[in-house]
């Protein structure tokens, strides 16, 4: 697998990062936002009181795509599923992107677990019973009726947590890989409480566990297996804006660059944290059966053929 040079791709975040005024500084917790606005190509003057607000050019990084037989085979499995037809309530139909790129990074997830990677253990972890902070405790009834097990650690707990994860990034951002942070919330925040990205996370979530740092520096290290290609395929994308300086604002960048790390750090949060999300706590993110279809044919070709996490991984 090729890796780019990392100095020249953290260079590529310091630029796009470190044009911007300095932003106010303070504690904050993970802040609860739908992330519903549209992607805006500008922005009006902040009031003088409030913090600068950072607007950069659409943001490009020189990554190769990442290929081979078993990423196409998903890809088309995908492309051609009744989820990616779905019209989702308020949001119609996903960019074409969206769901092969979350059904590739459902696969590589789905590699993790088989290697036994820590990340796995949280995704797939059987449903805690903490409603609280559990999004499949929240939702165990609606996966009931799919029907969608919870209950035993595995597959169907890292499936169902996809499934579900689907229709959060339609809710949070119809979709689109590269929304910036949401106007609603206001813009006198810290850079490292601004959500950015599809699911619209942020940066102050990253306390929560140490497996979200490693996964950070894992995507960091190889930006190349960002899947940035197949999320960019029917996305509408202008100016990428992100709030303040400083490494909340190298989060917002890099959710936007390296939407396969954004995905796999959502789905994390889905299970150890779902305050961070409105639309899981409001239950307004759907469970489509169709994806949950879709995210079983994948996982009968991994299983069924020891070679494919070798292109995935």
């Amino acid at each position: 697998m090729k890796r780019l040079n990392n100095k020249l791709f953290i260079s590529t975040l310091f630029f796009l990062t470190t044009t911007s005024h300095l932003y106010a500084s303070g504690a904050k917790l993970p802040v609860m936002t739908d992330g519903n606005n549209p992607t805006t190509t500008a922005t009006s003057p902040a009031p003088s009181n409030l913090p600068p607000v950072q607007v950069v050019p659409p943001i490009v990084l020189p990554l190769s795509p990442q290929g081979g037989a078993y990423i196409d085979q998903i890809k088309s499995l995908a492309g051609a599923s009744s989820c990616a037809s779905t019209s989702w309530t308020g949001r119609g139909r996903a960019p074409a992107g969206y769901i092969k790129g979350v059904t590739l990074s459902y696969a590589r997830s789905l590699c993790r677990l088989k290697n036994n990677s820590s990340l796995s253990v949280i995704m797939s972890a059987a449903s805690s019973g903490n409603s609280a902070k559990d999004a499949l405790a929240h939702y165990q009834s609606v996966f009931s009726a799919l029907p969608l097990s919870v209950t035993t650690k595995g597959e169907a707990p890292l499936r169902a947590v996809y499934v579900l994860g689907m229709g959060l990034g339609m809710r949070e951002s119809s979709g689109s890989y590269c929304e910036g942070w949401d106007r609603s919330a206001g813009s006198n925040r810290p850079s490292s409480a601004a959500e950015a990205g599809a699911f619209q996370t942020s940066y102050d979530s990253m306390v929560l566990s140490p497996e979200l740092r490693k996964l950070y520096n894992e995507y960091l290290a190889s930006p190349n297996r960002c899947f940035l290609d197949v999320f960019k395929q029917g996305a509408s994308c202008g100016s990428k804006n992100i709030l303040g300086t400083g490494a909340g604002a190298d989060y917002q960048a890099f959710n936007i660059a390296c939407p396969a790390f954004a995905t796999e750090y959502a789905m994390t949060m889905l299970r150890i944290q779902r305050g961070h999300y409105g639309p899981i706590n409001r239950k307004e993110a759907q469970v489509v059966p169709a994806c949950n279809k879709l995210l079983i044919s994948v996982q009968d070709l991994i299983n069924n053929d020891p070679y494919a996490c070798q292109d995935i991984e």
